[in-house]
């Protein structure tokens, strides 16, 4: 049995073209669960989440899931459109999903939709989560990057009349110390990242959710993500 197929995907709304990585469930005809990866290429080539995932799917208690790993397109995509950034989430809501639709309708009754990401895409599985409600049902976010604009997306949720209805996981390492980090010319990080994960925990507690939070003991690393990996997807299909 084929465990892999890889798609090109256009987007209009972000003008680009991307790959699509999607691992069908083992031994079933359909999904009870979808699992979707921004990031794809820290995932699939430093974090080692292709060889998780197959063992995860391998163990007898594994729902049917579909995991699906969509590419950054480039660095400097994903600069522009992973800081909570509006054509990025109508590229997920109105054409990713759609296209998925096509190729495994089933995607459409899965009882769980979870989507992970790590650093700059945990900021914007977040920001998705949020922003179109019903779409996911969980959300992975490793060290998720809160900082970002001086805590926006921190601020958007206590803001926000109604709470996210996605469950959360939110992981950071105790490393993760950093401040006023100078990323890019006109990107300068200045909570930490562990500051930034917290505060942003603690604005999902004051607004009535039960975030799962863990700090693990490591830097902003691909070596500690995939260590916490397997935990956070048992966490998601469970």
């Amino acid at each position: 049995m084929k465990t892999e197929t890889e798609h090109r995907l256009r987007s209009a709304h972000l003008g680009n073209e991307r790959s699509i990585w999607i691992r069908p469930p083992r031994g079933a005809s359909s999904c009870d669960n979808l699992v979707v990866f921004f990031d794809a290429e820290l995932y699939r080539n430093k974090v080692g989440a292709a060889e998780i995932v197959d063992a995860l799917a391998a163990e007898p208690t594994t729902p049917p899931t579909l995991f699906v790993f969509v590419s950054s397109e480039s660095i400097a995509s994903r600069w522009v459109e992973c800081p909570c950034h509006t054509p990025f989430l109508r590229f997920v809501d109105e054409e990713l999903f759609p296209w998925l639709e096509k190729l495994h309708p089933d995607i459409a009754t899965c009882r769980r939709r979870v989507v992970v990401g790590l650093s700059y895409t945990g900021l914007a599985a977040s920001y998705i989560a949020m922003t179109a409600p019903g779409r996911f049902t969980k959300v992975v976010s490793q060290s998720g990057s809160y900082w970002w604009n001086d805590g926006w997306l921190i601020e958007a949720l206590r803001r926000s009349p109604t709470p996210p209805t996605a469950e959360f996981r939110l992981e950071v390492g105790l490393r993760e110390t950093q401040t006023n980090v100078r990323h890019k010319e006109d990107v300068l990080q200045v909570m930490s990242q562990v500051d930034g994960v917290r505060r942003f925990r603690d604005a999902l507690i004051e607004k009535g959710h039960e975030p799962t939070y863990v700090e693990f003991d490591g830097a902003h690393e691909c070596l500690a993500w995939g260590r916490a990996l397997p935990a956070a997807l048992r966490w998601a299909l469970a």
